[in-house]
């Protein structure tokens, strides 16, 4: 039987057959992934017996202006500038003359445009972009699709405004809706009052509030009464409310991302992504279990969905192996904002067992341990995000991280051995900040050369969701929509309504100008992270001693020390000790030190710039040169003992 007479004989009555959907995924979402979002509604509407067709139209303009354009354009260095969406915004709501405003507005806006050229910029806007949204208009037959979706996070608003008023306009029965992060939690409603080629949104996850929507439309209803579904009526807007929660994630599909690599094959993988790999998006859990407990300070994600829902480690495990296996990549992203603990465990253990060259992207806490990141390596997850913020006990206590700065350092140490790319950011403007907090910062960071660099720095922006947003207990004043907002929609869109990103006063902080010697210290550790060699400390062990190199200026130098302060020192490596407890370990190896001792040879030590004490524990700085050093010896052992070791030296030399 055909697949035509298949459809035919499950749904025999004209209001019983399946609804043509589209998914789109507009720019300037990343092209180097396929969207999480259209492959997994497209999975649970299939499921429901719906016909969905996914179109990659950011591939497309990737294609056309080149792949360094696109990324150059997209990056998330310009997202609260809002460029995506100015690029867009004549296609979707007509020419307005207002360049050289935005320009002036926007100072941030420089590198791309010395990059491509601002007058580059401007020729997309006013006529590249718009002719695009016109032929894409006419080389899909919108007109076969009852419903056209579209998702849209940080800057794909207009993008999707643009085509969905060119598609209404030449088939004004093909129903529009709009879902995604841009729309959540009532900023979707305001444009649906404002914006009439818009019928449904979706607030809050889709999954069945779409299914719904889609069976209404097949059976010929308007998606009226629909939980999560808000839509327009002759009548005004019908708010159907918040959607409902996906309790149990085991329960969903697994993403469908056949269109992503149809489109990309077509059009050619290196005119799309230049020098990058596909990766493919896995999903193993929604909300942060921290956040649930202390809502970091200047957090905005997840908007009123902060509970913690987590994938079974089985169904994980079944979907990175379907999911490889049948795109034949091994380049996965995990887009949760934070780990679940139990994957440690029971994700990573067995994935080291599998032995597959995994290489895996995850957000974590970065609380974890030594062995926790060489659990994570084993099983290949090898590029990490974890959130560090700062190297400033005071300032994370602000942000409420539940983090120290000598567990946020013990972290970069630790992943730069096992080999984990680290991508973080350092953060300012925190109200309670004091000089001291940066002081202290623009210390060590000298100290830290050998370790990866921040990607960035800057002072915090506000964001719609987080607590300074919020809570009116902060001193946080005078908030309004980032300035870039009035450039992007037209005037009659209430910005405080729509807004993601804010421009606020905040008291109690430090003046700007108090934080760029910080910055420019990040600049400069990343300059040496630049060049080949990059900084390094490390040491090695022999029976009674062990070895520092300093490789964190230009010319190394080594220091040797001996005997029991080796063993200190070691003892300090693996994580932050006090002085008490060094004592209490260097009596289980018969080794000589009372507290006097101990103490005077961890303050030594610090003064060599090779360990960090803050609240007296103890951190050392270098990282074993044994590549296998937590392999074949307990964490917690040191330098061998000998005949001579309590009599040896307990000095330090350089060379």
């Amino acid at each position: 039987m055909s697949y035509a007479g298949l459809i035919q004989q499950l749904w025999p009555s004209d209001s019983e057959k399946p609804a043509r959907i589209a998914l789109v995924n507009m720019p300037f979402a990343k092209v180097d992934a396929p969207s999480i979002q259209c492959g997994l509604l497209k999975s649970v509407l299939g499921r429901a017996g719906h016909l969905v067709d996914v179109i990659y139209l950011n591939l497309e303009l990737a294609s056309e202006i080149g792949p360094q354009n696109y990324a150059a354009i997209s990056d998330g260095r310009y997202t609260n500038a809002l460029l995506g969406e100015w690029l867009f915004s004549c296609a979707a709501f007509g020419y307005r003359n207002d360049e050289e405003a935005y320009r002036a507005a926007i100072p941030g806006l420089q590198r791309v445009s010395d990059q491509l050229g601002f007058d580059y910029l401007c020729k997309l806007r006013r006529e590249v972009f718009p002719a695009l949204v016109q032929r894409w208009t006419e080389e899909v037959d919108w007109s076969s699709y009852q419903l056209v979706g579209f998702t849209s996070t940080f800057v794909q608003n207009n993008a999707c405004f643009a085509l969905a008023r060119s598609i209404k306009a030449k088939w004004p029965g093909v129903a529009t809706v709009f879902g995604g992060a841009n729309f959540d939690a009532g900023m979707g409603k305001e444009f649906l009052r404002k914006l009439d080629f818009m019928d449904y949104v979706v607030d809050g996850e889709g999954e069945e509030a779409l299914v719904q929507l889609a069976n209404h439309l097949a059976q010929g209803k308007p998606g009226i009464g629909i939980p999560g579904v808000a839509a327009r009526t002759t009548d005004g807007i019908f708010d159907g409310g918040r959607a409902k929660k996906v309790q149990s994630l085991d329960t969903l599909p697994i993403p469908d991302y056949e269109e992503y690599f149809e489109t990309l094959w077509k059009l050619g993988r290196h005119n799309v992504l230049g020098k990058l790999q596909p990766n493919l998006l896995l999903e193993t859990a929604r909300g942060c279990w921290w956040g649930e407990k202390h809502h970091c300070t200047f957090c905005g994600l997840n908007a009123i969905d902060m509970a913690f829902r987590a994938k079974s480690p089985e169904k994980v495990l079944q979907e990175l192996r379907e999911l490889t296996s049948h795109y034949q990549t091994l380049n996965i992203e995990v887009i949760d904002n934070i780990m679940s603990m139990k994957y440690l465990e029971k994700v990573c253990g067995t994935l080291a067992q599998d032995q597959c060259d995994y290489r895996m992207f995850w957000e974590v806490k970065a609380n974890l341990t030594p062995s926790q990141l060489k659990a994570m390596v084993d099983a290949g997850i090898l590029e990490v995000q974890p959130g560090i913020e700062s190297l400033s006990s005071h300032v994370l206590a602000l942000m409420r991280k539940g983090i120290t700065m000598l567990k946020n350092v013990r972290f970069l140490k630790w992943a730069n051995y096992f080999g984990i790319d680290t991508g973080w950011n350092l953060l300012t403007g925190f109200p309670g900040e004091t000089e001291q907090d940066y002081e202290q910062q623009r210390r060590i960071i000298p100290l830290l050369r050998h370790l990866q660099p921040p990607v960035g720095g800057s002072r915090i922006w506000l964001e719609r969701y987080s607590p300074y947003f919020f809570d009116r207990s902060f001193p946080v004043a005078n908030i309004r929509p980032a300035v870039a907002y009035q450039f992007v929609y037209p005037e009659t869109i209430d910005l405080r309504e729509v807004a993601y990103f804010f421009d606020y006063d905040m008291a109690e902080t430090l003046p700007t100008a108090h934080h760029d010697g910080l910055f420019s210290l990040l600049q400069e550790w990343r300059d040496a992270w630049a060049r080949t060699p990059k900084p390094f400390l490390k040491y090695q062990r022999g029976p009674s001693w062990i070895e520092i190199i300093d490789g964190r200026e230009e010319r190394p130098r080594s220091q040797w020390v001996y005997g029991a302060e080796a063993s200190i020192y070691e003892f300090c490596c693996e994580t932050d000790r006090t002085a008490e407890a060094v004592v209490r370990y260097l009596s289980t190896q018969g080794l000589p030190g009372d507290l006097q001792e101990v103490e005077a040879a961890l303050r030594k030590f610090c003064e060599m710039g090779i360990m960090l004490e803050e609240d007296g524990h103890y951190l050392s700085l270098a990282q074993p040169l044994n590549r296998n050093w937590f392999a074949g010896r307990p964490a917690t052992s040191g330098p061998a003992k000998s005949a001579t070791a309590g009599a040896a030296p307990a000095v330090s030399r350089a060379a």
